[in-house]
């Protein structure tokens, strides 16, 4: 029974964590904004340096961490994910999330 009943809890909590894993795969759009352009930033703040400057309606991948109103986020430049190998050439840094769709995350 001792061995029983780590595995059950181990088991259960396994099942509380398919929400999590499906907010790390989802695409999501960025939104207009004032200048045109989204920051990706190297860490959550402003005071981060600057990665990229993306274009509204780009897509991020959702990553699993957050800090207060930052996400981390995967973001592939033009169509460069659908090439061939492009998957691996993500970006990866940091979004405000006022600056991603409400329909996201």
């Amino acid at each position: 029974m001792r061995i029983l009943r780590p595995l059950l809890l181990a088991a259960c909590l396994a099942g509380f964590s398919i929400p999590f894993a499906a907010q790390a795969t989802e695409f999501c759009h960025l939104r207009e904004t004032p200048d045109g352009f989204v920051a990706l930033r190297a860490g959550p703040g402003t005071q981060h340096r600057l990665i990229a400057r993306m274009k509204p309606q780009d897509e991020v991948l959702y990553g699993l961490e957050r800090k207060g109103k930052w996400v981390d986020v995967t973001w592939w430049p033009g169509d460069s994910r659908q090439q061939e190998g492009g998957f691996g050439k993500g970006v990866h840094g940091w979004v405000h999330d006022s600056l991603i769709d409400d329909m996201c995350g």
